[in-house]
Parts: C-alpha cells; structure tokens; sequence
C-alpha cells in the first residue's frame, strides 16, 4: 500500500472509530503519533480531501475506503516525500488502491494489462482511468489533472 494511505489511515486506527474529528485526526498525526508538525497534519488532511480518500460528514472526517484492509507495517514512520506531488499515474494508482483495497502492484499490473489491451495506443494514465471506472471506483476528481497533463494547452 501507500504510504500516504497508511498516513490517513493511521488516525482512525488509533482511535478505533470509522470517523472522527478533524481536530482529533490532526492531533493523532502530530502529537498522538508524533509524525509530523500541525501544520503538516493539517496539510495531509487537505490532500486526503481533495483525493477523496476523506470526505466531511457532519463536521467529522469519513474515510472513503476500508479502513480494516490497511496493515501499517510495524514501526512506520512517513518520510517528507508525501508532502511532494507524485507524479499522476501514483495519484491515480493510489485512489485505485484506496477504492479497492489492493495492493500497488496489483493495480499497477492491472493498468498494465488494459494499456496492452487497447494496443498501447493511449497513455498510462488513461489506461489508469479505465481500470478504475471498470472496478467501480470515483476518481473523476482527478478527471482534470489527467485532461490538463495529456493537452497542456488547452483552456
């Protein structure tokens, strides 16, 4: 799994709940667990929002995906690297993991095979685009990035 993924799961795990408070997530993240600044969690919230791995329900923060299918490995710790954008085909292999609960590999062996299967004539991320529609999973809030990367100059 990602790494950012087991970040956003990690709160949750620790409070053993299936949602809390926004408060309560960004505190788990800096002072419970010790990962990282406040500033810092806040920012992961941001990120895991705009990825829909978290959605706001009542004032609480929801996971989007199986909570009970992510395994933080023993004594994980994230890296600064989550803080960087990752390139679009990680993002979009990550919401698939998110949505379906498999592995990285897995999906990226998945993508794989649609490409081969369309002839290699689209792109990675496209190819991405459809496995996910295919298995059930909404990352049309990504629609925009996909669109902006394969025709940059377009307005």
């Amino acid at each position: 799994m990602d790494d950012f993924l087991y970040v956003v799961a990690a709160p949750f795990k620790q409070h053993a709940a299936k949602f809390i408070s926004i408060r309560d997530f960004e505190f788990a993240l800096s002072f419970g667990l010790k990962w990282m600044s406040p500033e810092n969690a806040s920012k992961v919230r941001d990120k895991a929002l705009s990825l829909r791995l978290l959605e706001i329900n009542d004032n609480k923060l929801v996971p989007t995906f199986d909570i009970g299918k992510v395994e933080i490995p023993r004594g994980f710790r994230p890296s600064e690297r989550i803080f960087h954008e990752r390139p679009l085909i990680e993002q979009i292999m990550g919401m698939i993991a998110a949505c379906s609960g498999m592995e990285n590999r897995n999906v990226a062996a998945l993508i794989s095979r649609k490409q081969e299967s369309l002839g290699d004539m689209v792109d990675i991320e496209v190819a991405a685009l459809v496995v996910a529609k295919e298995i059930g999973c909404d990352i049309s809030n990504i629609y925009p990035k996909v669109l902006a990367e394969m025709f940059p100059n377009m307005e």
